[in-house]
């Protein structure tokens, strides 16, 4: 511009002014003022995942499963059992056949709901509900017992919860971030952020419900610290084919993996 006359340095001067404040009107009308309105409608979903339902357990059958552990001989499922705990015992075959009668509509139950989760309409030609139950056990957990991270042999396990102590002050006081004292936590798949997607799910038990799972599923229990014992019910099964009466296995070591 130094060769330019005053009157030509007033007119660029102007010309790039005049260029700025279009650029910059250009740059506001490109930028929407609001986000646009959509109507999204979900048209489908993707079950992923195990299905692990929640339910409550009749009173008879907690009866009969505390009643029966009670004569049983301490220790006598400790070896084959992952948990850290003084007193797990195995129920008898007398027993396994007083508990299939009573936990088959638990079963049935079960089956037909894992496959309305997926979408799949129950078939008694196609979906077994008939099982050969592999094992039955049950655990007197005492303070500062616990279960480790593990998971079960078979194809669906189960934890009847028949006796569980109050830990609320314990949880009250507890600040860490893994889970509390007493709980029992689910793991599935690795772990995730964000939080939504986490990978781990934890539940206080409470007495007369039972978790139903897929066997491979992990989970561990937690350990708690009141002078109190924790009693639970747990065992694993494998589906038969269609039309096959239930069953028991006298194989021996079949609980955990």
């Amino acid at each position: 511009m130094s060769n330019m006359t005053p009157e030509e340095k007033d007119a660029e001067i102007k010309r790039l002014t005049k260029q700025i404040q279009d650029n910059a009107e250009a740059a506001k009308k490109s930028v929407p003022k609001e986000a646009p309105q959509r109507n999204v409608k979900k048209e489908g979903q993707l079950f992923f995942g195990p299905y692990v339902p929640l339910c409550r357990v009749h009173d008879s059958l907690i009866t009969g499963l505390l009643n029966r552990g009670e004569k049983l001989d301490k220790g006598t499922a400790n070896h084959d059992l992952a948990g850290h705990l003084l007193d797990q015992r195995r129920y008898t075959r007398e027993d396994k056949e007083w508990f299939i009668r009573e936990f088959k509509p638990y079963v049935d139950w079960y089956v037909k709901g894992a496959l309305e989760w997926s979408g799949i309409k129950f078939d008694p030609q196609q979906h077994a509900t008939s099982f050969t139950l592999m094992d039955l056990w049950i655990n007197y957990m005492k303070s500062h017992e616990y279960n480790p991270q593990h998971f079960h042999g078979g194809q669906l396990s189960w934890v009847i919860f028949c006796k569980t102590p109050d830990v609320s002050k314990e949880q009250k006081a507890f600040e860490g971030s893994s889970p509390p004292p007493g709980s029992i936590a689910f793991h599935y798949g690795e772990p995730q952020h964000p939080k939504w997607a986490d990978h781990t799910f934890t539940y206080q038990p409470q007495e007369n419900y039972m978790w139903i799972f897929p066997a491979q599923l992990r989970h561990q229990v937690l350990p708690f610290h009141t002078d109190e014992t924790r009693i639970t019910v747990s065992g694993n099964l494998y589906f038969n084919a269609p039309g096959m009466p239930d069953d028991i296995s006298d194989k021996p070591n079949q609980i955990n993996g």
